[in-house]
């Protein structure tokens, strides 16, 4: 069922990303006056189509990717060439079908023999034609600017100059080639608006609890949702709480004690004041796994995340472990442990000595953190950078709806996101990541699945970051994608001439094969590491 789910949380979220996407281009070829011949989504063979007005639409087989076939936009081909005869629908003195195939007996039109003719009107005279042995005569018909050319499965409308991309200003190509980019800007905006509204706003001006889990520590103390925290005390720390902030700052001074305590909590439920004391919980984000919630002179692991890629690992390291020692330092409180972990600042490829007992027997084992410099460009997914390691009882905020913070939420998501995917790059230009760390379909439609479980607003703001992740894609310049196409518009107004259309089909078919290839890697990688063969 989660596969169910996932699946069409993944055609959800890529369907309406690539649809916004194509749809920019669209937007702004029809307001250009541009034919467009085909607007599909998917890629391979097509699987429903309805031709309305010019344009064919079209749903392909694989949900992935998607096409806005605008005249210019390549070369176009001379149908003609090369052709001696051609059978012709003539309708009041104009030509408006060619049919190519005049073996063809059920296309019961006159065969005629070309002359000459004029489909394309380079000088955009107006005036299309088709020059041609009519009997015994020599018969020069006009041709609609319409006309359907029918080929033996397929049939396209002729495309005059005048209706292709490279008749337009400079202003309207650029336009063309930035509205799909610009869509998905306006679509991530959007979509965060909405996930704003739906999940609403922590109310940090109260101190009420909610949406425990039993696995946190608050919950195993015998805190539950609608308890109002009122004091904390640990130690020498004693923090009077009216609002979210007083718990927040307490934690903030108990994490710097350098030690992990016990700490007393009182709150009220119905109007009646109680206390209780928990231990918070380490989350080692570094090292993927998490302490238990137990002050005693053992440090057992209780919970350990997969972490298995070229930047951490930590799969030798099992729950129920209970750390001895770290790079020969004797280890007998989570507060070494949480140390350790806060000022390991070595690069990823440094790896960390553990001794752990395990099942009563003393064991060596090793594990690569990520370090801070690499979480420190990393961000949750609320936009705040990554910690280290951090201590915490395992509560939450109330949350509210508000019409003024999901604009706002909107904005800084957006940012957010930009911010991210540059950082991204940064991290691939200087070599801390690899092409192995990049996804795919396939890494995509793993992370879809696992979001889609969490609710709505997950995958709404999923559908935001990926959205501005596409977008910002197809703006760098190869000439494959957008950012290409507007490079090459900078040649032509910086030297007020056009780049030679050959050269530039034959970049675009290189670079096309070029990201196609690399797509290919990287869709392997994700297979590799769905099938748990590579982390």
């Amino acid at each position: 069922m989660d596969y169910i789910i996932g699946l069409i949380a993944f055609v959800f979220v890529l369907g309406v990303i690539v649809l916004v996407h194509e749809g920019g281009h669209y937007f702004f070829t029809k307001r250009a006056n541009i034919l467009c011949r085909e607007f599909a989504f998917g890629m391979g063979p097509i699987i429903w189509k309805k031709k309305k007005g010019e344009t064919l639409y079209t749903i392909r087989a694989f949900p992935i990717g998607g096409l806005c076939a605008i005249a210019g936009e390549e070369l176009e081909n001379d149908p003609f060439k090369n052709r001696e005869t051609i059978k012709l629908k003539i309708e009041d003195g104009k030509i408006t079908g060619f049919y190519l195939d005049v073996e063809d007996i059920k296309i019961d039109y006159p065969i005629y023999k070309i002359i000459s003719y004029d489909i394309f009107d380079p000088e955009e005279t107006g005036f299309l034609y088709m020059e041609v042995v009519d009997g015994e005569m020599i018969t020069k018909y006009p041709v609609d600017p319409q006309a359907i050319i029918y080929e033996k499965k397929s049939e396209f409308q002729i495309a005059p100059y005048n209706r292709t991309l490279n008749a337009k200003t400079k202003r309207e190509r650029a336009m063309v080639m930035f509205g799909g980019p610009l869509m998905n800007f306006l679509l991530a905006l959007v979509v965060f608006f909405l996930a704003g509204l739906i999940q609403g706003f922590a109310n940090y001006d109260s101190s009420v609890v909610d949406n425990l889990t039993e696995e946190t520590p608050a919950y195993i103390a015998g805190l539950r949702d609608g308890d109002e925290i009122i004091k904390l005390e640990s130690s020498t720390i004693v923090q009077e709480v009216k609002v979210w902030e007083d718990i927040s700052q307490f934690m903030d001074d108990y994490q710097a004690l350098g030690e992990l305590s016990l700490i007393k909590v009182t709150y009220l439920r119905d109007n009646a004041e109680k206390t209780t004391t928990l231990t918070p919980a380490v989350y080692v984000y570094n090292g993927g796994f998490v302490g238990d919630y137990t002050i005693t002179n053992k440090v057992v692991v209780l919970l350990v995340s997969k972490v298995e890629n070229n930047l951490a690992n930590n799969v030798e390291l099992l729950a129920g472990d209970q750390i001895v020692e770290i790079e020969g330092q004797a280890v007998t409180s989570w507060g070494d442990v949480y140390h350790v972990f806060e000022n390991y600042s070595g690069e990823e490829e440094n790896w960390l000595r553990l001794k752990v007992i395990r099942e009563g027997k003393e064991k060596e084992i090793k594990i690569k953190p990520y370090s801070k410099t690499l979480l420190e460009k990393q961000t949750t997914t609320s936009g705040e950078a990554i910690p280290a390691v951090k201590v915490a009882m395992g509560i939450s905020p109330t949350y509210k709806f508000s019409l003024i913070k999901s604009f706002s939420y909107s904005g800084k998501r957006t940012l957010a996101s930009f911010t991210a995917i540059i950082d991204t790059f940064d991290l691939l230009f200087s070599g801390d990541v690899g092409i192995q760390n990049l996804s795919g379909p396939v890494g995509i439609f793993s992370l879809t699945k696992n979001v889609a479980s969490q609710g709505i607003a997950p995958i709404l703001n999923l559908t935001g970051l990926l959205s501005v992740n596409i977008g910002l894609l197809n703006l760098l310049p190869i000439p494959a994608l957008d950012g290409g196409r507007l490079l090459f518009l900078a040649y032509e107004a910086i030297t007020k001439k056009k780049p030679n259309q050959k050269v530039e089909v034959a970049l675009i078919t290189i670079t096309m094969l070029l990201l196609f290839g690399l797509m290919i890697v990287v869709t392997f990688g994700d297979i590799l590491r769905l099938l748990g063969i590579r982390g």
